[in-house]
């Protein structure tokens, strides 16, 4: 198996590898989320202006204009301001850890213990950003240093920036040897994305692996989602009992679709 970009041991010691996002989906989220900030931001100074334009053309006294006038450059210079500072802490404390440009690029932020990023994490690490961005590119070098891919906003906030494989894509050409497994088996919805993730990447290379290594994963595996699942049936091998989950999982997200 190929190394992971970064492993996360979980309570109950199964391993989760998750793939960093890399450098350059991060630099290519960055300038689309750049590129919507600074057209947001020009919309309302445009607004402002056609504004003032109107103001002078209305037979107010020259007095009323000028304080219109301050009016609207407050109010211009004050959505600036929260377009600027608060785009990426909204996009990423309501999206769960993605922006437009993460989005697209396929990418989010999470907690270093895999968890969903918390609000606390974004006010940090987008705090941060000004450090980041502002001191001689910074965070893009602290970025190239560390093995992880962190600026200085996700030490501070203890945060990661991962590569999100959409499941349906992960499963392709999976092929297994059970059939149909009744809804009853597990309540399939417990299972996370990246808990799915995991699934789909063992079942699809168990065939590359070392015999002992093989089997000692799917054991390890095996306990961890019994553990947090509790089946209705103990009997399967450690194998059937993971692509039982698998069509499990499939099961229900067809369900869902009808």
């Amino acid at each position: 198996m190929n190394n992971p970009d970064y492993l996360i041991s979980t309570p109950e010691n199964v391993d989760l590898h998750i793939e960093l996002a890399g450098l350059g989906s991060r630099i290519g989220a960055a300038f689309i989320d750049t590129l919507l900030s600074y057209s947001i931001m020009m919309m309302v100074i445009l607004f402002a202006v056609l504004a003032g334009f109107v103001v002078e053309r209305l037979d107010f006294p020259r007095d009323t204009k000028t304080v219109i006038d301050y009016y609207i450059i407050g109010i211009t210079l004050l959505l600036v301001f929260c377009v600027n500072f608060g785009y990426f802490i909204c996009f990423e404390g309501l999206w769960q850890g993605q922006t437009p440009g993460k989005k697209l690029a396929q990418i989010r932020v999470i907690e270093a213990n895999g968890q969903p990023v918390n609000w606390p994490s974004v006010w940090i690490r987008n705090l941060m950003r000004l450090i980041d961005s502002g001191i001689a590119m910074i965070g893009l070098v602290s970025m190239l240093l560390d093995k992880n891919e962190r600026r200085l906003g996700d030490f501070a906030a203890g945060t990661l920036v991962i590569r999100e494989r959409p499941a349906e894509l992960s499963a392709r050409n999976l092929r297994v040897q059970v059939g149909d497994v009744p809804l009853s088996f597990v309540d399939a919805g417990q299972i996370s994305p990246d808990e799915y993730h995991l699934l789909v990447s063992f079942l699809k290379r168990r065939h590359t692996m070392v015999k002992d290594s093989r089997g000692a994963v799917a054991r390890q595996m095996e306990e961890y989602f019994r553990l947090k699942l509790n089946p209705e049936t103990n009997a399967d091998a450690p194998e059937d009992f993971l692509e039982k989950l698998y069509v499990a999982y499939g099961s229900r997200a067809e369900s869902e679709r009808l």
